[in-house]
């Protein structure tokens, strides 16, 4: 019987896989939001800082006359958007050298800045031009380039230009109230050349990178539909794809992407940077390639992996919520609307676990009658077992042995794999859960209680795993088993086993596993005092 449980198990497992795998996206693309007026783009100006080596590899564009066009000075400009980010380019190269989000911060209390912070010296911020030829590609990412801003229909429009030694090249960027901007770069003669992004995502705390949650540095690429996420550690030093819809980096909660509308193949590339000492880190940067004319324009997204944010932009395939994605969808619009009467992410969790177990109360009350019965079906199954002692090495008995067996459920009324269904239900519920404490940024840094700072953080103290252990020890044994004493010493070590996993999960996982617990104790310490009143209900057929 325990194999045909397992079995059963795993086709169920394996069905509803196929299920969250193959269904289609429920939220539809809607459309882009209207450009609110902005805060006029601030300018400051600063020393000129000497460029450096770069270390693209090589081959040198024909120079043609070209009227010299430069700055003297290096101009940072800072555009604001109070409530939602502020972007700061620098005419060294025409680069975003910091995107800070307004909304979102770390654990030491500032904000979050998407573009990693990283010496001046260096030329490879967002935006940065890569040539074939290494002393172009120099020429290009350290220049001065001479600047101009505007406010164009409520947005902020800066031009970046430089010309000199035969090649021009102009930047211009659009900026909204949208974390969304547009972008256009133009070299001149033609010569083969990307647009880049990177290397990697944000800086992380100590506190995130000694996270095992967090996932942070991976590349993604959307072509035709068809969405991907490739790892920083593996897969070839340098990746092309023809045609993207977009390409870019991620981490569990940000996103940095090139949305091109002109321009040719996009690539990954992988790259070792110094990390303190003999260490390195492997880190990923993205770029799409310029079209024949010289050209690379189209839409950049800098920001948060807010789901209906990322349903207006079109990037909802972004929102990787793990093998059951549309129940862990489904489940944070839910605590989203919980949210708004409670404002408070755990209270949230807490009520939508007793949902849960509303409407998986009959399943659950039927499981623990049918495991009852069972229970009291024991003596008669020890005695089939007795007549076929040798059916563990003769498959003749042991085939003649369940014959009889599912005879005597049959004659009793009694489905032995009742009792697996409530289990079976919740898997993907419990998976779901973790999908969305671990990517969902609605509830990243979501306080619930005293200690729990953050729900989408492991519980620092272990309070909760501790207690989900305890409820779950006493849950095992309340419940009405079928009196192998082999297997009840597997269910008594389970709880250690969960505590052991669950320690290091999110905290606002735990949590719904310990109301879960606890419902589940109130729930069978009813049934029992009900069973002492209404015997009949356990009688057998």
């Amino acid at each position: 019987m325990e194999k045909r449980i397992f079995i059963a198990i795993v086709i169920s497992v394996a069905l509803l896989w196929i299920w969250a795998a193959l269904a289609p996206r429920i939220f539809p693309e809607l459309a882009k939001p209207k450009v609110a007026p902005p805060k006029p783009a601030a300018i400051t100006r600063t020393t000129p800082v000497a460029p450096v080596k770069p270390s693209a590899p090589a081959i040198a564009a024909a120079p043609e006359p070209v009227a010299p066009l430069s700055a003297g000075e290096v101009v940072t400009t800072k555009v604001e958007r109070p409530d939602l980010f502020t972007a700061t380019f620098s005419n060294r190269g025409a680069q975003l050298i910091s995107f800070k989000l307004a909304k979102y911060i770390d654990k030491s209390g500032q904000p979050v800045e998407l573009v990693k912070a990283r010496p001046m010296s260096r030329s490879d911020f967002p935006f940065a031009i890569e040539t074939q030829n290494a002393s172009l590609t120099e020429k290009l990412n350290t220049a001065l380039y001479a600047i101009s801003t505007r406010e164009d229909r409520g947005a902020t429009v800066i031009e970046y230009q430089y010309a000199g030694d035969g090649i021009s090249a102009t930047k211009t960027f659009r900026i909204g109230s949208e974390y969304s901007f547009d972008f256009s770069v133009t070299v001149s003669p033609v010569v083969p050349y990307r647009v880049i992004i990177g290397p990697g995502l944000r800086t992380l705390g100590p506190e995130e990178r000694d996270n095992k949650i967090i996932v942070t540095g991976s590349g993604v690429v959307q072509r035709e539909g068809s969405f991907d996420v490739l790892s920083r550690e593996k897969g070839d030093r340098l990746r092309v794809f023809d045609r993207v819809d977009f390409i870019g980096i991620e981490d569990n909660y940000f996103l940095s992407i090139l949305r091109p509308v002109k321009g040719g193949a996009g690539i990954l590339r992988r790259v070792e940077l110094p990390n303190g000492g003999k260490e390195v880190r492997r880190e990923l940067y993205a770029g799409v390639n310029a079209a024949p004319d010289g050209t690379v324009a189209g839409n950049a997204f800098f920001g948060p992996k807010e789901t209906k944010l990322l349903d207006r932009y079109g990037l909802a395939s972004a929102l990787q919520f793990g093998m059951f994605g549309i129940i862990a969808r489904f489940l944070l619009d839910v605590l989203v609307w919980i949210n708004r009467a409670t404002k408070n992410y755990g209270f949230a969790i807490i009520v939508l676990t007793i949902i849960i177990k509303i409407v998986l109360y009959p399943l659950q009350h039927k499981s623990i009658v049918s495991m009852k019965k069972m229970q009291k079906l024991q003596p008669k199954m020890e005695a089939i077992k007795n007549r076929y002692k040798k059916a563990r090495t003769d498959a003749d008995q042991r085939q003649k042995m369940n014959v009889e067996m599912m005879k005597l459920y049959q004659q009793e009324g009694i489905n032995p794999m009742s009792g697996c269904f409530p289990i079976l239900l919740q898997l993907p519920i419990l998976w779901g859960f973790y999908g969305l404490l671990s990517r969902a940024i609605e509830l990243r840094g979501a306080h619930f209680l005293w200690w729990i700072k953050d729900l989408s953080d492991k519980d620092p103290y272990y309070v909760t795993p501790l207690l989900m252990t305890i409820t779950m020890f006493i849950q095992t044994w309340i419940t009405p088993t079928t009196g192998d004493p082999a297997q009840r010493r597997v269910f008594l070590i389970m709880p250690l086993v969960f505590g052991f996993i669950f320690k290091d999960m999110p905290s606002g996982l735990v949590l719904y596993w310990l109301v879960q617990n606890i419902l589940t104790i109130a729930q069978q310490m009813i049934m029992n005092r009900w069973w002492k009143d209404h015997p009949a209900e356990l009688q057998t057929a």
